[in-house]
């Protein structure tokens, strides 16, 4: 059974398969590509009290350049729409259990885990989370500066010549 399949320039930046120019052009074809916008619109049904903290954190995004496009706006929206929620369901349960009423707390609890579930759902597809970021695969070109110039990759690749 094969893996996920990878992007033609991670392919090529690890250096595991040889392509022909080809197999090469035939790959990048059938690739998406989708341009990196320079700034994302919020949905129309994004309440106004909730815009500015979309485009803060889209402009974070952007920065990041991981990939996000327009068609990311509702997923991120809908991301921002959960996390209020599930911030709002969050009192709802500390004002019942400081009220000592269990059983409200508890019907607040089970929405609670469901606006945490959708939020974090949201979050995970945009990146937003760490277990997410690290499930992205970046390619990086054999003339990164950064990597040159960052001391702990110099160390680390320092080891992996001594143990390689």
């Amino acid at each position: 059974m094969s893996g996920r399949r990878q992007p033609t320039d991670l392919v090529k930046a690890n250096g595991r398969k040889h392509l022909s120019q080809a197999e090469e052009a035939e790959r990048r074809a059938g690739e998406v590509r989708l341009l990196r916008p320079k700034k994302l619109k919020p949905p129309d049904w994004l309440p106004e009290y909730l815009k500015p903290e979309f485009r803060a954190l889209a402009k974070q995004l952007l920065a990041a350049d991981m990939g996000i496009a327009q068609l990311d706006a509702d997923t991120l929206g809908q991301y921002l729409v959960a996390r209020r929620q599930y911030v709002a369901a969050s009192r709802q349960v500390q004002d019942f259990l400081d009220q000592e009423n269990a059983e409200e707390a508890a019907a607040w609890s089970h929405l609670q885990e469901k606006y945490f579930k959708q939020a974090r759902a949201c979050a995970g597809d945009m990146g937003l989370t760490l277990s997410s970021r690290c499930k992205l695969v970046v390619p990086r070109g054999a003339d990164d500066d950064q990597d040159k110039a960052n001391p702990f990759l110099q160390v680390i690749q320092g080891g992996k010549a001594a143990n390689g």
